[in-house]
């Protein structure tokens, strides 16, 4: 019977998620591994990272945040945006910031199946679409 590489996941973090020694978590790691390669499952590891990933921070009430700014943020800049997607989305967030010149101002924010385009090189986009449209 083969399994899903989601099963796998899920049976790794069931089995680690309140694990401190980190010789544990890496035995139960290899021993999932040999499970695999044993059962001849071996594609599964493809894709394996980004599922487990995935499962993990959920289970963690983390989520990954991509932030596309114009100009790199200083630390305190970090910090509140953090805090304030934080709250407002109610998990502990994790962000990575992309630096795009070509945005001109604004920001875009994606995480999970979500993308919120506040950027000014979006606005104008619409617009020109808008402007483009009313002339047709």
């Amino acid at each position: 019977m083969k399994v899903s590489t989601q099963k796998y996941a899920k049976a790794l973090v069931a089995s680690i998620k309140d694990e401190k020694d980190k010789k544990v978590i890496d035995e139960r790691i290899q021993n999932l591994i040999k499970i695999l390669v044993k059962r001849k499952e071996t594609k599964s590891l493809k894709r394996f990272p980004e599922i487990f990933k995935q499962l993990w921070m959920r289970e963690k009430g983390q989520l990954e945040v991509a932030l596309t700014l114009p100009y790199k943020p200083n630390d305190k800049d970090k910090m509140k945006l953090v805090k304030l997607l934080g709250d407002a989305l109610n998990k502990e967030v994790i962000l990575n910031i992309n630096v795009d010149e070509a945005v001109l101002g604004g920001m875009k924010l994606a995480f999970g199946e979500y993308v919120i385009d506040g950027t000014v090189a979006r606005t104008l986009e619409l617009l020109k679409s808008n402007i483009s449209n009313t002339n047709n």
